[in-house]
């Protein structure tokens, strides 16, 4: 009897207990869901996110009325990145609730990260109505309308996010990266450098050393993205930068040292390799540069920038099949606009390949081959004064790109103007001391600069480059240089 009894008190006990437990937990005693959204609360903020998932489902199963329970499952699929799915119980909870402070922004950033933009907006716009002063609505607001390419918008909902707070240093940025979109530099440089000295990362020193790549800024530019990789090595954009930088000034070998580092820190992806190949163009160096377009498409086949650069590489070996595929929808692309006029150029339309091959270059001055391009095409139409003046606007550009002096000192030879022939192979030889087509081609017009002004120093001058020549393995001019050792002769006996 006395055993019983105390089985019966014991189990008062317990129950008093969990009535008491339940009553801590619990807000609003009539909504039993309460104490389980407390809880998977109290779970969510010690990161048992497993835990409290199931306490969530489990109050679902008792009342599919809670707006709470959708909301914080919500929170669970959002914290995951699984957007769709929490944007589906974000719904059910604002349907429940629509006057929850919270929901409609959670809503609005989780379409905006499903790519449900007009959605989004929909979406920031009631959050405006229940909160109109909140900074971080304007953000996520300006962030869609960014989305859709609305910048001048999206500045508008950036510039009220500041103005709200002026501690919101993520619509700071925004507003700047939005001003370099609508090429508003000024604006942008105000910002940019006001983040990176108060607010400095990854982040606002890669856009700043972006926008001072716009503004053909290289030396900043280098010395932001180098910034922005110190804060953070897997900042692919910033190599990015880097690798532009240094093509541009045609430094091969930091170029390609950029990009494999990217490669060391586990980057390697289609827009790596793309960048990696445009690079590659810049440098003149067509057969690396298709490598890079077909590994970008080997990881992407549907890799539409990479296509183009492989067309513009086609057309640079008179293969017109791939352009005329994508010329069509791509007419305002560089590369698209070089190999239009590279056809024009090989079908004989001489005056519509310079037209094509100046459009490219408003397009992008940096794809400065199209000089050369207009130097061949006026070469074609027997322009002398543009030929010359096409090939030194090229070689001041590219003065360490061999191949364009020696393309220029051939058209210079063709029109007798050897003295100008020969410096500019001398340049050439500088770059490579050994080629024995530049120096073929030296001898040659030193030797018809000594049959116009016969001197002894000048004649054991085109002598000597005759001799390295032959010591390289390849002269051309044998006869020639037997020549100028009678003249030499003639004149030591005199």
């Amino acid at each position: 009897m006395f055993n019983r009894l105390k089985n019966i008190i014991e189990k008062i006990k317990t129950l008093n207990l969990s009535v008491e437990n339940y009553k801590q937990d619990s807000i609003i005693q009539s909504l039993p869901t309460v104490a389980y959204v407390n809880k998977a609360k109290k779970l969510i903020d010690k990161k048992k996110i497993d835990d409290a998932e199931k306490l969530l489902l489990t109050a679902l199963d008792i009342s599919n009325q809670d707006s709470r329970v959708f909301k914080y499952l919500g929170k669970i699929s959002e914290f995951r990145k699984n957007f769709e799915k929490a944007c589906s119980y974000y719904e059910e909870s604002a349907y429940l609730n629509p006057q929850d402070k919270e929901i409609w922004l959670r809503l609005g950033m989780c379409q905006l990260s499903s790519k449900q933009y007009s959605t989004a907006i929909k979406s920031f716009e009631k959050a405006d109505k229940i909160t109109p002063m909140n900074t971080d609505v304007q953000t996520g607001w300006g962030m869609a309308l960014m989305r859709m390419k609305k910048y001048a918008l999206a500045r508008e909902k950036f510039a009220q996010a500041c103005k709200i707070s002026k501690y919101n240093y993520s619509a700071i940025l925004l507003s700047a990266v939005m001003e370099i979109r609508l090429c508003d530099y000024e604006a942008a440089e105000e910002k940019l450098k006001f983040l990176t000295k108060v607010a400095p990362n990854e982040s606002c020193n890669y856009e700043y050393a972006n926008l001072k790549l716009l503004k053909s800024d290289f030396k900043a530019a280098e010395q932001y993205a180098k910034k922005s990789l110190e804060y953070n090595k897997q900042m692919l954009p910033s190599y990015f930068v880097l690798g532009e930088v240094y093509s541009i000034q045609k430094d091969a070998e930091k170029t390609h040292q950029t990009y494999n580092m990217a490669l060391k820190n586990g980057l390697d992806c289609d827009n790596l390799q793309f960048e990696w190949g445009k690079a590659c163009v810049r440098l003149f160096e067509f057969e690396n540069a298709r490598q890079h377009f077909n590994n970008a498409l080997e990881k992407n086949s549907q890799h539409a920038d990479s296509k183009i650069g492989i067309a513009l590489l086609n057309a640079l070996d008179n293969d017109f099949q791939l352009l005329d595929e994508l010329r069509e929808k791509n007419g305002n692309n560089v590369y698209i606009q070089e190999a239009i006029g590279l056809k024009c150029f090989h079908e004989g339309k001489f005056e519509d390949a310079i037209d094509m091959f100046k459009k490219a270059l408003k397009t992008d001055k940096i794809q400065n081959y199209n000089l050369l391009n207009i130097a061949r095409a006026y070469e074609k139409l027997n322009n002398k004064d543009k030929v010359r003046e096409y090939f030194e606007k090229f070689i001041i550009e590219n003065p360490k790109y061999k191949c364009g002096l020696v393309e220029y000192a051939k058209w210079l030879i063709e029109i007798s103007d050897f003295a100008d022939a020969k410096r500019k192979l001398s340049k050439a030889e500088k770059l490579d001391s050994n080629d024995c087509e530049v120096l073929n081609l030296m001898f040659y017009s030193s030797y018809r600069l000594v049959k116009e002004n016969i001197s002894e120093y000048n004649v054991k001058e085109a002598i000597s480059i005759a001799q390295k020549t032959i010591n390289l393995g390849d002269f051309k001019y044998q006869s020639e240089k037997q020549d100028l050792e009678n003249i030499l002769k003639e004149i030591q006996e005199k």
